[in-house]
């Protein structure tokens, strides 16, 4: 089985949570694993290779993946293009200056890098910056594909009213938009390290195996009650308490240095109101 929509980022966007609504929709598969990145880093191995990852997608109409590389590797989208010209993609978009800076978090929270302040990753990791052009990588997008085939979603928005982006999301897929599941209200992949990292990966897989047997309100319940939440709490750490905010300054250059892209992306989007905090400080 091909996919029928795939996810492309970026990074720190809620992707995660786009994957779980995804998957949680009698009507679509999600691939295993998610992010299979195959058209960025894996494309050498081959398309059965790739549909491999889709084998238990069943009698499914549609089928979901989501590598956050395929935004910005400049090889993705023609390789997606010629692989199967009729895909529907779907881009999430974050502030950028925001995104760059949970991005480092992230990197922190998974042992690339040391728990040090963000302008020290900022130096190390210029994909911190590169990700975050988002006018640049999705005119890429918008030249391999007809526009009625990308959907983009802003991060922002979705936090503000996620009912309004679950059916804007199954709507563009072409499934029942009315379809509803206790775990589209969860938060999902945050900035956060484990206590005990054995009893996450423990707890995740008993998640993982109630969602795939088809017992999503069952496992809202469990996480609901009250042992079950109050030992999911003690074992989270929140990172942002081990690293310090980002510094004023920085913020500053970082707002200067997206506003270009900013200004190109509002014109492929025909919106000039984009939801970000950091384009009106620069307003203002």
């Amino acid at each position: 089985m091909k996919p029928t929509v795939i996810g492309i980022g970026a990074q720190k966007c809620a992707s995660s949570w786009v994957h779980t609504v995804m998957g949680s929709h009698p009507e679509i598969s999600v691939s295993t694993p998610k992010e299979i990145d195959f058209f960025s880093y894996y494309f050498d191995r081959g398309y059965a290779w790739y549909e491999r990852h889709f084998e238990d997608c069943g009698s499914s109409h549609h089928a979901y993946e989501a590598s956050p590389s395929y935004l910005y590797d400049p090889r993705a989208p023609e390789r997606v293009a010629t692989y199967f010209p009729e895909l529907k993609i779907v881009a999430l978009l974050r502030d950028p200056v925001e995104r760059a800076y949970s991005n480092h978090l992230h990197e922190v929270i998974k042992g690339h890098i040391g728990p040090v302040d963000f302008e020290t990753g900022l130096r190390n990791n210029p994909g911190y910056l590169d990700q975050g052009r988002y006018g640049a990588h999705l005119a890429r997008w918008f030249a391999a594909f007809p526009r009625d085939q990308v959907l983009v979603l802003f991060a922002e928005e979705i936090s503000a009213d996620a009912e309004a982006a679950i059916s804007r999301l199954y709507r563009f897929v072409g499934v029942d938009d009315a379809f509803r599941s206790p775990i589209h209200h969860e938060r999902r992949n945050e900035s956060d390290r484990a206590r005990v990292p054995l009893l996450r990966n423990a707890l995740r897989a008993g998640g993982d195996f109630l969602r795939a047997n088809g017992l999503e309100a069952h496992l809202a319940r469990a996480k609901a009650m009250g042992p079950v939440s109050r030992l999911m709490r003690a074992n989270s750490v929140d990172i942002r308490c081990e690293i310090p905010p980002m510094k004023a300054e920085t913020r500053a250059l970082l707002r200067d240095f997206f506003a270009a892209d900013a200004a190109h992306l509002s014109t492929l989007l025909g919106r000039s109101d984009l939801p970000w905090t950091s384009l009106h400080e620069a307003a203002a």
